[in-house]
């Protein structure tokens, strides 16, 4: 049961560290540059690509920045593929320090990081519970 213990601390404390620099990163959102979306590919995977899309489909976003052509997987967003597939101006945020870091990935991340610290608090209230009752049990 220790050993259980330790596993949801650290779990707990992994998980809030990423919380706490995937936050880091959405707040620092004046470091985001806009680009325009050069081409827009819909793809579904499930063996490749970043953890917070795979088994989602996500799109395959293609942009030109500094003069160079870069692109990003980014989860699947109906506003950004339909605004392309019409024609218009279609624009994303990216790290300019790191091009193929999509604004709309690092939000993803903070959401897995929050069912992350969700869960390993629940694991620990189930083992709070446990040793209780295992404590009146036995008196």
């Amino acid at each position: 049961m220790i050993w259980l213990s330790v596993l949801a601390a650290s779990l707990l404390f992994f998980a809030t560290l990423i919380a706490w620099q995937s936050q880091k990163k959405q707040l620092k959102k004046r470091i985001w540059r806009q680009v325009q979306v050069d081409n827009l590919v819909k793809v579904k995977q499930h063996k490749a690509g970043p953890i917070e899309v795979l088994t989602e489909s996500s799109l395959l976003v293609e942009f030109t920045y500094n003069e160079e052509s870069f692109c990003c997987q980014t989860a699947f967003r109906p506003d950004l593929y339909n605004s392309f597939k019409a024609q218009q101006a279609t624009f994303i945020l990216i790290d300019p320090e790191n091009p193929k870091q999509c604004y709309y990935n690092a939000c993803q991340q903070t959401r897995y990081a929050k069912l992350w610290i969700g869960l390993s608090f629940a694991l620990l209230v189930c083992l709070l519970l446990i040793a209780a009752f295992s404590n009146i049990q036995v008196a």
